[in-house]
């Protein structure tokens, strides 16, 4: 999967095929646009067809680079910049966790109720 992104994408070399790589550039296409000659605000949309094979087989996986998606989503629309991920399935009962959330984290300090101001 690693490989097949980083070819359509157009990764540079020192592309590492992991979820961690997988961040960093994605990153760059959220902050500076990509690794193409785009025009400036053209944005990307990544395509997942026949997703439920990959969800199926790697769960953990599939949720953790739908979440690196989403997070990447969310940074590149603040820079003003667009990055969507549209997954298509043959599986009608396909469920997905929720992606992209944060648990909110509380300063060790202020964990217990009375210590929140």
């Amino acid at each position: 999967m690693h490989r097949a992104m980083a070819a359509a994408l157009d990764f540079p070399d020192y592309y590492g095929h992991n979820r961690d790589a997988l961040n960093d550039c994605l990153g760059d296409v959220a902050c500076y646009g990509g690794y193409d000659d785009a025009p400036e605000g053209a944005g990307l949309a990544l395509v997942f067809t026949d997703h439920d094979r990959f969800a199926t087989t790697c769960p953990r996986a599939d949720q953790v680079v739908l979440d690196i998606i989403a997070d990447r989503g969310r940074q590149a629309v603040v820079l003003r910049r667009r990055l969507i991920c549209l997954v298509q399935s043959n599986d009608p009962q396909i469920r997905f966790e929720p992606i992209g959330a944060k648990s909110v984290m509380w300063k060790s300090d202020e964990w217990a109720d009375s210590n929140r101001g």
